[in-house]
C-alpha cells in the first residue's frame, strides 16, 4: 500500500511538471493579433510621451518620433510576445536612459530561463572594443585557453555580435562600456540566444597567437559541490554587510585607508548613519591622511546614503542632487491602476511634489537641494575615487557632485552613469494590456552638482587605465596600484625628495 502511494506521489509530481511545461511552451507560442498589438504599443507610446522625464534628452524629438513610427509599421499581422517584445526593445534603448527597460512577462521568463538550460554557451567572455576573449571555459575541451580570442560564434562575427546586442542594452548617453559591463557580468548568453537563437551545440572560431581553428566543444559535466557549513544568521549577515561596504588599511602604503562600497543598498541590513559615524572615526582615529573610495563595482541604490558619505566629504556647503523634475504630477496610468508596482503611488504625494515650473514637478526630499558637512569626524585630507563602466546611478551621481564642489583624484575609467545626471527617483513597472511585456521607467530627472555641461557622458578619470587581457585574467588591480603609486609620490613631493 505505501508502494502504491509512493508511485502515485511521483507519477502525480511527473504529470505537474508536465502540465507547467506545457503551459509554459503554450504561452511563449501564443500570438497575439495586429489590433491587440498595436493598442500595447499605442498605450506604450503614451506613457512614454506624457511621464518619462528624458524623452528627447539625447535622442532628439523628431528622431524618437521617426522610430516610434517605423516600429509601428512592423508590427506583423500576428507575433509571439518574444517578437513583439524584440521588436519594441530596440525602441526603448534610443531614450538612452538606463533606468529604461523592456521585460518579458513572468511568465515567459520562466520558459526561457528552462529552454536555455539545454543551450547553454560553455564560455564567457571578456569585451574589448569589438572583439571576445574567453574569460572561463565551462567546456569539455581543455586545449582551450582562457583569453583565447573568439572571431565567431556559428557564421556570426564577434563585431556583429556586439554591435547587434548593443543594440538592446539599455544605458545613459552615449557611452558602451556599460552594455559591455552588463553582457561580461552574466547576461551575454541570454541577450545572444534572444536575439540569434540557441541551440544544443555551438561551433566557434577562436584564434590563438597566429592559429584560427573552428571548435565543437560541449558543456563539461558539472560535478556535484561539496557542501560548505551552513553559517548562522549573524555570520552570513556579516558576510552580506561586508560585500556591501568595508573599511581597510592597507599596509603597502601609509595613512591610507580604503572605504568599499559595492551599492549604496546596506540600509536594508543596518543603519548607515551609524556605520559611516564608525567609519569616519575609525578614520580620524589612525591619522588617515589618504582615502581612497572604491566604487567601481556600485551600481547605485539609496540617494540617502550617497548624502550622508558627502557628509563626511565636503569642504562647505553642497549638493549631492540640484534638482528632481518630473514631467507630470500623477500620470494617467497611476489614476487608471495599469502599474504593476504601487510604490510610485507614494512618490506622487503632494507634500513630497511641488509644481516648480510650467509643466514641471519637483521631488522635494532630504537629499534634494543644499547641505551642509558634518563638523565631527569630517574627512580633510586627500581622497581617491576608483570608478569605472559599472559606476551607475546614485553612485556615479555622488562622484560628479563631489568632484564638482571638492578636490579629489578619480582613478579608474568614465562611469557608466551619467556625468550631468539621469532619470530615476522612483521607477514604475507598467504591463501592457495584452502581450503582457513590462515596461520598467523612472519618473524625475535627476541632475548633479556639475557646473559644466556635459551631455551624454559619464564622469571621465583623471587617470585613466585600461587593462590588457593577461591583466584581467591575473586579477591584476591597476586601480589600486596607481593609487598607491599617486599616494608614494604626493608623499616624496612633500618631503621635499625627487
Amino acid at each position: 500500500m505505501r508502494l502504491l502511494s509512493i508511485i502515485l506521489s511521483f507519477t502525480l509530481l511527473c504529470w505537474s511538471q508536465y502540465v507547467k511545461g506545457q503551459e509554459a511552451t503554450f504561452y511563449s507560442e501564443r500570438k497575439y493579433s495586429k489590433v491587440e498589438l498595436r493598442a500595447d504599443f499605442r498605450f506604450l507610446r503614451r506613457i512614454l510621451e506624457e511621464a518619462h522625464p528624458g524623452l528627447g534628452k539625447y535622442t532628439s524629438k523628431e528622431a524618437m518620433d521617426g522610430a516610434f513610427e517605423d516600429t509601428y509599421k512592423k508590427i506583423g499581422d500576428e507575433m509571439t510576445e518574444k517578437e513583439f517584445g524584440l521588436l519594441l526593445k530596440p525602441l526603448i534603448i534610443k531614450i538612452r536612459c538606463g533606468h529604461t527597460d523592456l521585460l518579458f512577462s513572468p511568465e515567459m521568463r520562466k520558459f526561457t530561463r528552462i529552454q536555455n538550460r539545454a543551450w547553454t554557451i560553455p564560455f564567457s567572455f571578456f569585451i574589448q572594443g569589438d572583439r571576445l576573449f574567453i574569460a572561463k571555459n565551462e567546456s569539455n575541451d581543455a586545449s582551450i585557453e582562457l583569453g583565447t580570442e573568439v572571431l565567431a560564434i556559428e557564421e556570426n562575427t564577434a563585431g556583429k555580435i556586439l554591435r547587434t546586442l548593443r543594440k538592446y542594452l539599455p544605458a545613459d548617453g552615449y557611452g558602451e562600456a556599460f552594455k559591455d559591463a552588463t553582457l561580461e557580468a552574466g547576461f551575454f548568453e541570454d541577450y545572444y540566444i534572444d536575439i540569434f537563437g540557441g541551440k544544443e551545440q555551438y561551433h566557434f572560431t577562436l584564434k590563438n597567437q597566429q592559429e584560427t581553428r573552428i571548435v565543437y566543444p560541449e558543456l563539461k559535466a558539472k560535478s556535484i559541490p561539496n557542501r560548505l557549513p551552513r553559517l548562522s544568521k549573524e555570520d552570513e549577515l556579516a558576510r552580506r554587510l561586508n560585500r556591501l561596504r568595508s573599511l581597510t588599511f592597507p599596509t603597502e602604503v601609509s595613512s591610507t585607508a580604503i572605504l568599499k562600497i559595492s551599492s549604496f543598498s546596506y540600509d536594508d541590513y543596518e543603519s548607515f548613519l551609524m556605520t559611516h559615524e564608525r567609519f569616519f572615526r575609525e578614520i580620524e582615529q589612525n591619522n588617515i591622511t589618504n582615502l581612497i573610495i572604491d566604487l567601481r563595482q556600485n551600481s547605485g541604490g539609496n540617494h540617502e546614503i550617497a548624502l550622508d558619505l558627502m557628509k563626511y566629504l565636503a569642504d562647505s556647503t553642497f549638493v549631492l542632487t540640484a534638482h528632481a523634475e518630473a514631467p507630470v504630477l500623477i500620470p494617467s496610468f497611476i489614476v487608471n491602476n495599469d502599474v504593476e508596482q504601487q510604490d510610485a503611488n507614494r512618490a506622487f504625494s503632494e507634500r513630497i511634489v511641488k509644481k516648480c515650473g510650467e509643466g514641471t514637478y519637483c521631488l522635494n526630499i532630504p537629499s534634494v537641494g543644499k547641505h551642509k558637512p558634518y563638523e565631527q569626524y569630517r574627512f580633510k585630507g586627500n581622497v581617491y575615487v576608483l570608478i569605472g563602466e559599472q559606476t551607475f546611478s546614485a553612485a556615479s551621481s555622488f562622484v560628479a557632485s563631489l568632484k564638482a564642489q571638492r578636490k579629489i583624484t578619480l582613478v579608474g575609467r568614465e562611469t557608466g552613469g551619467g556625468e550631468e545626471g539621469c532619470n530615476g527617483g522612483v521607477i514604475s513597472t507598467v504591463v501592457l494590456p495584452y502581450s503582457k511585456l513590462r515596461l520598467q521607467f523612472p519618473h524625475f530627472r535627476i541632475t548633479t552638482a556639475l557646473k559644466s555641461l556635459n551631455i551624454g557622458q559619464g564622469v571621465s578619470p583623471d587617470v585613466d587605465v585600461q587593462y590588457t587581457i593577461l591583466e584581467r585574467l591575473n586579477k591584476v588591480d591597476l586601480e589600486l596600484t596607481r593609487t598607491f603609486d599617486l599616494i608614494k609620490k604626493t608623499e616624496l613631493s612633500r618631503l621635499g625628495t625627487k
